[in-house]
């Protein structure tokens, strides 16, 4: 089957039949990519686990469900802060008032029972309608900052953004001379984090692709050899960008934007790194006389298996994250793995058919089987293995355990409301409403309590230290239970406000064991205590299933034992290197998620290369024995397995030109760790245990005998 594949797609009519079809499937994809945005998840929302005391409050405030199972109503406050240093006037308060009665003329706002919209409609002006409870109101104790609050129904795609747009849109229109406004709160940050995702797309994909050919350019010095893979990644990411959008919109599966994200860099990261594996070996063929009709399809069937192994076994670990409970998490690894499943294919066929077309003209201005005269720097570090194989295991082990140490330094958790590097128009208004206004009343917490019970829970949630406010909204016809809204004294979106609910939720519980917390605190909470559950059910199934894959790859046991072990320790220590910068550096915190994504791209990539190297170690050590065989093997792939590192971390690195910290923390952390497991363990630890090893590493089998 694989030499009727390799034939097939390098044959004279075949090579143009798979372009063809490849560059059809390629546009469509493109057409797709272009609505992306309008079916991705955004917001909290799209993150919560369904069990979660949040989700149950979310959807018990929503209202009833439609015919589709869906909520009427899912009411997101949007908080319009308006401030004039030295005081409001008259004139302000009148205007301000104009301005709430024309917002709810606009139509935009949903009856809600938690908020009560502070406008003009008493019909007198708004600072005679001031209440103050702990100086709380809907104008500041100093005199120059007054709210106004819109409820937005989130039930409906695109509601959140829509409406903030037209809030703005009217205050712009509307505005006051010395008089601010800024649109904040839950609604305008969700706002304005989906725009900054929407317009972080084409940078994104504009840098991966630059940085890519860049860096092809430097591996090959050829400039059709880093066009080609470049042509073949990017059909590639096309394609499953196309398949994403239409699995999303049929409704099979719920992604958000920053999943979107990860699969560009992912395909790009993963599909460079197998098509250097098929030139590489196409380039050897060359090399040893092959002319390149026989070549190419020769050096297809020996890259087949350990591209299939490596796609395989990255395809397996991304399936992995269906068993998470966060709803992010869950389909993140299905849209994952369909990247992967699409840039194996076209690694297999496109990319063959284009090497093919052009035949050894894709060595320009080289030779093909031009070969480097004089030891080459990897049988230099082949020597240093089989000098010092002892002391580097010794070092690197070392070395790896002293950066893994950076775990345990303490810090904080980036939530939804943080984490946005941009300014934004709701940054601005946040700042400007903790000046003058407790902090939490941006964000409140929602208790959701049985009718009869809002008095004496409104009197308990008083009596805690965390709890700023606490102000009951009676039932009504369209929501039968009461609520009560708590305004914490510290900043909502903080980790220390997160944690604040665990104790909130303790009292609430005590006073109305049927009452639920909801609010964005405790949906941060929430998808925090997920997550760590989540990460300590992945983790173990990850590993379980790549050892296994290994173990069958290799038809040993010892050997898959000690590249998981090594993958691990390198992964805890590029995690430890990056957890201690990003507590030292400034930033807001950690990302929720960032140990579990980056343990999943760590350790299904860090796999990934060790695939590439053992099956060449088994390879020359049927001809050479075990250890002469890691030392052939080490010079044959360092070239190789270095170059695909640089492009892997390279297309994660991108990230960090996003402005959004967690895809930040992301790309850094895992562009560290490829960087360390190809610079580091890849090239010396793994090297040095299998030399050490000798026959050792393929037991309980055999592949060689040590000379």
């Amino acid at each position: 089957m694989i030499a009727a594949l390799a034939a097939a797609v390098t044959g004279r009519r075949g090579r143009w039949v798979t372009i063809a079809v490849w560059v059809t499937l390629a546009v469509g994809g493109y057409v797709c990519r272009s609505h992306i945005g309008d079916v991705t998840a955004a917001g909290q929302s799209s993150f919560l686990p369904k069990g979660a005391e949040s989700s149950e409050a979310l959807q018990a405030l929503s209202g009833p469900a439609d015919k589709r199972g869906q909520g009427a109503n899912e009411e997101v406050p949007a908080v319009v802060v308006f401030d004039r240093p030295g005081g409001l006037t008259k004139d302000d308060f009148e205007a301000i008032g104009r301005i709430g009665g024309g917002l709810n003329a606009l139509k935009i706002t949903g009856a809600t029972p938690i908020v009560d919209p502070f406008s003009a409609g008493t019909g007198r002006p708004l600072g005679s309608v001031a209440r103050y409870v702990k100086g709380i109101g809907p104008v500041s104790r100093d005199g120059e900052a007054a709210l106004v609050v819109l409820a937005i129904n989130a039930a409906d795609r695109g509601a959140i953004r829509s409406g903030v747009a037209k809030i703005r849109q009217y205050l712009g229109a509307h505005a006051v001379p010395g008089l601010s406004s800024y649109v904040t709160g839950p609604a305008g940050i969700a706002a304005d984090l989906d725009q900054i995702a929407s317009e972080a797309g084409d940078t994104l994909l504009f840098a991966t692709l630059g940085l890519v050919l860049v860096l092809l350019l430097l591996v090959y010095r050829a400039p059709p050899l880093a066009l080609l893979p470049l042509i073949a990644v990017g059909a590639a990411y096309m394609v499953a960008i196309g398949i994403a959008y239409l699995v999303i919109k049929a409704g099979w599966i719920v992604v958000n934007t920053e999943g979107t994200f990860l699969l560009l860099v992912l395909v790009f990261g993963a599909g460079t790194d197998y098509s250097l594996l098929l030139v590489h070996r196409y380039r050897e063929e060359l090399q040893r006389g092959l002319p390149a009709p026989d070549a190419l399809p020769l050096a297809l069937r020996e890259t087949i298996p350990a591209v299939a192994a490596s796609g395989g076994t990255v395809i397996a670990a991304m399936l992995v994250l269906l068993v998470a409970d966060l709803q992010s998490t869950h389909w993140l690894g299905p849209i994952l793995a369909i990247g992967i499943a699409v840039m194996v294919c076209s690694a297999f066929t496109l990319l063959p058919a284009l090497l093919a077309v052009l035949g050894e003209r894709a060595f320009w201005p080289g030779a093909a089987g031009a070969r480097r005269e004089g030891p080459s720097r990897w049988e230099g570090v082949a020597a240093l293995v089989r000098r010092r194989s002892r002391p580097i295991i010794a070092f690197v082990i070392a070395g790896l355990l002293v950066l893994a140490a950076g775990n345990l330094s303490h810090h904080g958790t980036i939530g939804f409301g943080q984490g946005s590097t941009k300014p934004t128009n709701s940054g601005e208004g946040t700042k400007v409403l903790n000046e003058h206004f407790p902090p939490g009343l941006g964000s409140p917490l929602i208790a959701v309590v049985p009718a009869g019970e809002a008095a004496k829970v409104t009197a308990g949630m008083r009596n805690l230290d965390s709890v700023r406010l606490a102000l009951p909204v009676p039932a009504s016809e369209q929501f039968r239970s009461a609520a009560v809204v708590l305004v914490l004294a510290g900043n909502p979106y903080s980790g220390e406000a997160a944690e604040a609910v665990e104790r909130i939720r303790e009292g609430l519980h005590a006073i109305s064991p049927r009452a639920l917390l909801g609010g964005i605190p405790a949906e941060n909470w929430d998808i925090e205590l997920t997550n760590a559950r989540d990460t300590r059910l992945i983790v173990p199934l990850v590993l379980l299933v790549v050892g296994t894959i290994l173990a069958a790859v290799l038809w040993a046991l010892a050997a898959p034992l000690y590249l998981i072990a090594t993958v691990v320790l390198s992964f805890a220590g590029s995690l430890g290197l990056a957890t201690f910068a990003f507590s030292h550096l400034g930033s807001e915190g950690v990302a929720f998620d960032l140990t579990l994504l980056a343990f999943i791209f760590l350790v299904a990539l860090g796999v990934d290369y060790n695939i590439f190297l053992m099956t060449r170690v088994r390879e020359e050590a049927r001809v050479h024995g075990a250890r002469e065989g890691t030392l052939r093997a080490l010079v044959a792939t360092g070239g190789v397995v270095t170059g695909a590192g640089l492009i892997l971390a390279g297309t994660f690195a991108t990230l960090t030109l996003l402005p959004l910290e967690e895809l930040i923390q992301i790309g850094a952390t895992v562009a560290i760790g490829v960087l360390l497991d190809t610079f580091v363990v890849r090239a010396l630890l793994i090297p040095a245990i299998t030399y050490r090893l000798g026959e050792r590493a393929w037991w309980p089998a055999r592949r060689g005998t040590d000379r």
